[in-house]
């Protein structure tokens, strides 16, 4: 929208006589002559003289839009970074390990004979027969054999996980869309107006 302002500036002189319209027709009536009438030629008639003022004219300053706003888009794409971080590549684990039997061999002793009391009977050179009871001892002896120590078992071996080091893309701020605003530009021009437009009228001659 365009502002305006008024400054007036008289374009024709302030005073306005009788001088600028110099060559100018005067009014005669009856016995009248030239600028001005003599008493006793008009015989009681008046004359005028034909005064003519300038128009005026002012300027106006006028605000008018050079350029419009305007609005840009700007994208800023998105941002990623790298961070470090600690993976499983193979994860824990336990391992059988069958361990057998164990055996051992031992000596013992056992009974052979438990021994006791038997009758028994016998002839002397002479031929004479003699019956006894005869005790015998019990009879001992040592034999060996073999006997399990420990049973045979599973043991487990616990193999701990694996990791390692790697690297992974993230983003750490999304596509952006920014609007950038340019404001618009104005300048002031200066236009010619008329103020007051001028006139003509008819003023009485001086004696």
């Amino acid at each position: 929208m365009a502002k305006k302002s008024l400054t007036v500036s008289a374009f024709a002189a302030s005073t306005v006589t009788a001088a600028l319209l110099l060559g100018a027709g005067a009014a005669q009536a009856g016995g009248c002559y030239g600028s001005s009438c003599r008493p006793a030629p008009c015989h009681g008639t008046a004359c005028y003289n034909l005064v003519e003022t300038p128009p005026v004219y002012g300027s106006i300053a006028e605000t008018q839009v050079a350029r419009p706003a305007k609005t840009h888009r700007r994208i800023v794409p998105a941002q990623y970074d790298y961070v470090t971080e600690k993976v499983m590549i193979q994860p824990a684990r336990q391992i059988p390990h069958h361990v057998p039997a164990q055996y051992s061999s031992i000596q013992e002793k056992v009974l052979i004979s438990p021994g006791g009391k038997r009758w028994e009977v016998t002839t002397d050179a002479h031929g004479r027969t003699t019956g006894c009871w005869v005790y015998d001892k019990p009879q001992y002896g040592y034999r060996q054999r073999t006997v399990e120590v420990s049973p045979a078992r599973v043991e487990y071996e616990t193999v701990p996980a694996v990791y390692t080091q790697r690297q992974r893309k993230v983003m750490v701020r999304p596509t952006q869309v920014l609007h950038e605003t340019v404001p618009a530009v104005y300048e002031t021009r200066h236009r010619k107006v008329l103020v007051s437009p001028g006139s003509k009228h008819w003023q009485r001659a001086g004696y």
